[in-house]
This record gives structure tokens, C-alpha cells and sequence, in this order.
């Protein structure tokens, strides 16, 4: 059986740069929509329809496989190729709550923390 990471967090956007960001998961959408498991994937991003105040945010949430977090990963990559200025924080926590990464992207860079000890999240 496989083993299962639950995903979340977010990605934040100028609001002039939002709906590129959109229309790039939007592209990925399209790219993927052969692949069964990416294209489940892709579906755990989610966005409101107006801005509060001056930030804009893409959220995203998915249990995922281990492909799932590789993916993921190349998928924030190429989130930060498009040099849109995103910053953001994702934690994944495998089911058994063993195994923690930290995903976190500033001004278009993404890092890894892997194998995060004592990381408690409720």
C-alpha cells in the first residue's frame, strides 16, 4: 500500500501578477489532463475570485504519494520560472506523521527541508 502525505499551504501573489499565476496552473491543467494521478493533483489548487486588501494567495491542500511530492516540487519550480515574484510556505506530513518537509519559496526561490524533526501541526 502506499504511503500517503498530506499537503498544504500557500503561495502569495502581487495582485497584478495573480492572474498569470492562474493561467499558468491553468496551462499545467491542461498539460497534465492525460496523466490520472498529476491531473488529481493539480486539482488540490484553489483561489478566491476577489483580492482582500493588497495581497493575493493561491492556496493548495492534496493528500499525495511520494511521486505526488516530487511532482509538486517541479511544479513550484516552474511556478518560480515564470518570475512572477511568489513567495510561499507548504508543509508535507507523511501519514504516520514520521516524515515532515518544509517547502518554502521567496522572491521565485524554492527549498526543501527535508526529514523536519519535532514538527508538530494540528
Amino acid at each position: 500500500m502506499a504511503y500517503y502525505y498530506s499537503l498544504r499551504g500557500w503561495l502569495e501573489i502581487e495582485p497584478e501578477n495573480f492572474s498569470n499565476a492562474v493561467h499558468t496552473l491553468k496551462s499545467l491543467n491542461k498539460q497534465y489532463e492525460s496523466h490520472p494521478k498529476f491531473n488529481l493533483y493539480l486539482k488540490g489548487w484553489c483561489w478566491g475570485e476577489t483580492n482582500i486588501n493588497w495581497t493575493r494567495y493561491l492556496f493548495y491542500g492534496a493528500d499525495v504519494t511520494e511521486d505526488g511530492l516530487k511532482f509538486f516540487k517541479n511544479m513550484l519550480c516552474l511556478m518560480a520560472d515564470t518570475g512572477l515574484k511568489l513567495s510561499g510556505y507548504f508543509h508535507a506530513q507523511g501519514e504516520d506523521g514520521e516524515k515532515n518537509y518544509i517547502y518554502k519559496m521567496v522572491d521565485d526561490s524554492v527549498s526543501l527541508e527535508e526529514s523536519v524533526h519535532n514538527l508538530e501541526v494540528t
